[in-house]
């Protein structure tokens, strides 16, 4: 928050970006994977029993992306004299289509009742109303869904954390230490150089709406029915990871460019850097100042918008080794760039180009 204790510029519409993320992320882990290990754990304790099949489909659900299967059955047995039907398949209900687990299962049941053979299930012995034909765990399934707990969620609640807590990183003692703030994205004077600021959130409009690019090429990908257009089965898995591995790359990218923040202190002693994403420390330098050879404008990334293109630049400095570090960045137009590195040349006396 800033000194009138209102929340940065951006900090809601980074809130309302992170929103979906960790809704898909807390609720999958919620209503599916701790239900799912909740209902395994306690299976292990439940009884076998033989079972007559009444009746079991190997249901098939196509998409224009893939074939999901779902098996149902219904079956009959006894437990101390009483007679009791089940409908419960597998842990999970529902269809998918990772590895062959419910084409296996359904091809099996169906045989079984082809064949008027019995086949074994689970009892739930406190109550025997409640009954699984197949206990399994299903790791493959499991580390699917927690795909979707680790990085929507991740990223979502830690998005959420950080604007809660106005941008300020979790490690207290490593806020004490971080290089001072000046105002965001200007110069600050200080005594043989200057500081600078770069919060995240800058520029949130743009990057926003480079994340929703990435989402659009990711609906193309999933959701257009390539096949009719492909010859081959290799043709729409193309489509579908070209589409969908740039969207990804784009969504990936505009979290990244709109979450990070650097913190940059540059004089005579030399450079200090502080990268952060939501706070947390990603990356840090400090360099003395016979290392440092010159620092100069370089062009970041174009955007075209309405048939407008604007370039944004940064400022790199350059060192011995031949590596550079970014010590401003998301500087619109080569003006502005240039009239930035003129102001750290004369503050601090390094060599500019």
């Amino acid at each position: 928050m800033d000194k009138a204790g209102k929340k940065k510029p951006g900090g809601w519409v980074m809130a309302l970006f992170a929103l979906p993320f960790a809704a898909v992320g807390v609720g999958m882990l919620l209503l599916s994977v701790l239900p799912t290990l909740y209902d395994w754990s306690r299976m292990q304790f439940w009884q076998p029993a033989n079972a007559t099949l009444l009746a079991a489909n190997l249901n098939s659900s196509r998409s224009s992306k893939s074939t999901s299967y779902h098996v149902t059955a219904r079956y009959r047995y006894t437990v101390a004299g009483q007679v009791y039907e089940g409908e419960r398949v597998a842990i999970s209900g529902g269809g998918d289509n990772v590895g062959d687990f419910q084409e296996a299962l359904g091809e099996r049941l169906e045989q079984a009742l082809r064949d008027g053979q019995p086949v074994p299930v689970w009892v739930n012995p406190s109550h025997p109303a409640e009954a699984v034909i197949d206990r399994s765990l299903r790791p493959g399934l499991l580390a699917f869904k927690m795909v979707f707990v680790v990085m929507f969620g991740g990223v979502g609640v830690g998005m959420l954390v950080f604007v809660a807590r106005g941008g300020k990183p979790l490690n207290k003692q490593a806020q004490r230490k971080t290089t001072a703030a000046g105002t965001p994205g200007k110069l600050e004077k200080i005594p043989g150089g200057v500081q600078m600021h770069f919060p995240a959130g800058r520029w949130w409009g743009l990057k926003l709406a480079m994340g929703l690019v990435g989402v659009v090429f990711m609906a193309v990908g999933a959701l257009v029915p390539w096949e009719q257009e492909a010859q081959s089965d290799i043709g729409p898995w193309l489509f579908r990871l070209g589409f969908g591995g740039v969207g990804g790359a784009v969504l990936v990218g505009a979290f990244y460019a709109l979450a990070n923040s650097l913190r940059v202190q540059i004089d005579r002693d030399g450079l200090r850097t502080e990268r952060r994403l939501l706070g947390l420390m990603l990356q840090w330098h400090q360099v003395p100042a016979p290392e440092i050879t010159r620092l100069r404008v370089v062009e970041g990334y174009t955007v075209e918008i309405n048939n407008r293109r604007e370039i944004y630049y940064r400022i790199e400095a350059e060192l011995r080794s031949g590596k550079k570090i970014t010590v401003a960045q998301d500087l619109k137009g080569r003006q502005d760039a240039d009239r930035m590195l003129a102001s750290i040349g004369s503050a601090t006396g390094y060599p500019i180009r």
